[in-house]
């Protein structure tokens, strides 16, 4: 959005330069200050209670075919944006390998359509016929430029269909959209329209809609944006964000198959409650995003990017950090564009901040901008966004943002699991003008396995690792260093659940959220229990009722065992692949809280003893599904009905069991560590000794 056109709140604090323009304070209309004229029909919600429940101001989303952030090449600025580049931009991407390696989304922003005076963008700011208030007045649709998109939107459409990307277009959910280009009013936004908009759109092809928030319907101005600072503003974002989630269910199940669409949905509306990026934590930004959350993939958080700088960056990567809890697989959060295109930043600044987006999830935008506006992608930047194994990080299926794990002198080190049960380790050096040594181990990072490799993804190679686990790395100035790391199949581990600096064993994802039901997997058709089902209708074996929820004791013949304290996309369980995790014990039995994802499975466990010795046991589960086991039978230890498939919530009338399991110790022996089988469709989700 053009930051010459932002208006601000009278609430707000001025601030000098051009970004903001305090608005008079009669703009407020206060007139509208009651939202019941405003409120549309409820769209019903899903018949299942997510994790995160929907709060009755807003509308759910379908939000499991956004499994991963999107990639997106934004086509020139917002002014500069034309059928022709967006064209170029899609054939570049094809030639370079951007396509191919994820940067598979063309978009165009603001100035794409007649204003509501009815002219057109060119130098002459011609009339353009048939047309009302910016709407073409047979259809009541948006018109396009006819100067930049003369042969409409879906010539766009097709064209990056035809070269495999997806379309990706602009709206604004306020009344208006931002530009005025100097004069009395910018195009038409979709509040009060978005079923009619939003059909339009995906009649062209579009993939997915930045929805952005100018034109605040609480004000008299024809463009711009307002500092969302008050209650009822909050109020009236909420309800377009409402409105666009329900016109965007309505499309995805139209009655009529051809017109069906799957549209992504990034809505804007949260940057302008944060637009300095310093209101974040308050309790009214805080309200805005659980009420938008549900209706939306993604969320600009905050305002748009200026002056970029390393330490612009760095507070980004802050910012996002203290939001994590917002973001999870189909909810993603968006800092603003990354910074390839800005000549007054480094290489290692731009891949810096390249790599913390992918750690974070974070939605990702990169600016294409040419002096002469054709949307050609420079060889130049190409190159610095050709980096594979980064974008494997950043789409990785568990969709999971990272975690800030240590903090030393002048560098930050963040972690996150990754779907293989490996982790991506990225230390942030926050300084933009020296280096430093940052020194960090696995037990940090999260992993409990005593040796594991690092393979570099970005910075300097790793001397060496330890006996320890820990390494030392010199990061450069104004960069990240990032790493992929992998401790072997038959690595031993320090800890069973939680060893030093709360590190784990735990190394596989069998539980997830029914609005983000692909972020982990189990059997062979990536379904996994359902956290939602588990603390809604879970039932103990003489049919009382249990609600299995993070980090609570479940007690099972007398055994209270903990249930992983784990969130979407975390380690929740231990896959067994030969393994041995160190459980220092003196007791008679230790008992096993799990079951198995592909019928029953299971081998030989082996219990190792403090004076050398071992004994070895039958060991295995049956199948979730609850059928008999012949080699491997346990006892139920709960029953939940449902599960999630790759889709969402499903199998509702259908019960899954998890198992308890019990080995015995030798009598007069001190359990040190146990050795598991190659068992990799069981999981193991808590081990209690007795």
């Amino acid at each position: 959005m053009p930051p010459s056109q932002h208006v601000a709140s009278s609430a707000a604090k001025a601030v000098s330069g051009p970004r903001r323009v305090l608005r008079p304070a009669a703009a407020l209309l206060t007139a509208t200050a009651s939202l019941t004229s405003l409120v549309i029909a409820a769209t019903t919600q899903p018949s299942v209670a997510l994790s995160r429940p929907v709060p009755g101001d807003t509308v759910n989303v379908d939000h499991s075919y956004a499994t991963t952030p999107k990639m997106i090449l934004r086509s020139e600025s917002w002014r500069n944006t034309t059928a022709a580049s967006m064209k170029k931009t899609a054939d570049d991407a094809v030639s370079t390998g951007l396509r191919d390696l994820g940067w598979n989304t063309v978009s165009f922003d603001d100035t794409w359509a007649v204003r509501g005076d009815c002219t057109d963008w060119d130098t002459n700011a011609t009339v353009v016929p048939n047309c009302k208030d910016g709407r073409d007045t047979a259809t009541g649709n948006l018109i396009p430029s006819p100067t930049k998109y003369p042969n409409g939107l879906k010539d766009v459409g097709d064209y990056l269909h035809s070269k495999g990307m997806l379309f990706g277009v602009y709206t604004s959910g306020g009344k208006y959209m931002c530009d005025t280009g100097g004069r009395s009013t910018a195009s038409p936004g979709s509040y009060d329209n978005f079923e009619k908009d939003f059909k339009y759109l995906a009649s062209v092809g579009a993939d997915y809609i930045k929805l952005d928030y100018c034109g605040e319907p609480n004000t008299s101005n024809k463009c711009c944006f307002t500092v969302l600072d008050s209650d009822i503003e909050i109020n009236t974002a909420i309800e377009s964000s409402r409105r666009a989630a329900a016109a965007i269910n309505a499309i995805k199940t139209d009655a009529d198959p051809g017109k069906r669409r799957s549209m992504v949905l990034n809505i804007s509306a949260p940057a302008y409650a944060n637009w300095e990026n310093d209101t974040y934590d308050t309790a009214l930004y805080r309200r805005m995003m659980n009420s938008i959350g549900p209706a939306g993939h993604a969320y600009r958080i905050g305002g748009d990017v200026g002056g970029t700088s390393w330490a612009g960056t760095i507070g980004l990567v802050d910012m996002v950090e203290q939001m994590r809890s917002y973001g999870k697989q189909g909810h993603f959060l968006d800092p603003d564009r990354l910074y390839f295109d800005d000549a007054g930043l480094t290489s290692d600044n731009k891949l810096g901040g390249y790599a913390m987006w992918a750690m974070q999830n974070s939605h990702m935008v990169a600016m294409v901008r040419n002096s002469n506006a054709s949307g050609a992608i420079s060889a130049t930047q190409a190159n610095l966004m050709k980096k594979a194994d980064l974008i494997a990080v950043g789409q990785d299926a568990l969709a999971v943002p990272a975690k800030r794990v240590a903090r030393g002198a002048g560098y930050d080190v963040f972690a996150k699991p990754l779907s293989n049960g490996d982790y991506a380790v990225a230390i942030m050096n926050r300084s933009a003008t020296a280096s430093v040594t940052a020194t960090t181990r696995g037990s940090v990072i999260g992993t409990a396995a005593k040796t594991f490799t690092l393979s570099t993804i970005l910075g300097p190679d790793v001397p060496s690792i330890d006996a320890a686990g820990s390494f030392s790395v010199t990061v450069p100035a104004g960069s990240t260093a990032m790493y992929r790391l992998k401790a072997a199949p038959t690595a031993t581990y320090s800890g069973w659940n939680f060893g030093l600096d709360g590190s784990t064993a735990r190394n596989a994802t069998a539980i997830t959220d029914g609005d983000a039901p692909t972020a982990g997997t189990w059997d062979a058709s990536g379904r996994t229990l359902s956290s939602d089902r588990l603390a809604g209708n879970a039932q103990l074996p003489n049919g009382t009722a249990l609600s299995v929820k993070a980090g609570q004791t479940v007690t099972v013949g007398g055994v209270g065992y903990t249930w992983p304290n784990t969130t979407s996309g975390n380690f929740d369980s231990v896959k067994p692949v030969g393994q041995t995790i160190d459980y220092a014990y003196s007791g008679s039995t230790v008992n096993f809280l799990g079951a198995s994802g592909i019928g029953e499975a299971g081998g030989t466990i082996r219990l190792n003893y403090s004076d050398g010795t071992s004994s070895t046991s039958t060991w295995g589960f049956p199948s979730w599904s609850c059928a008999p086991a012949t080699n491997h039978p346990a006892t139920v230890a709960f029953k939940v009905f449902g599960r999630n498939d790759t889709r969402g919530p499903a199998d509702p009338g259908a019960g899954f069991c998890v198992y308890t399991k019990s080995v015995s110790i030798a009598s007069g022996k001190s359990l040190v560590s146990i050795t598991l089988p190659n068992a990799p469709s069981v999981r193991i989700f808590a081990i209690k000794a007795t």
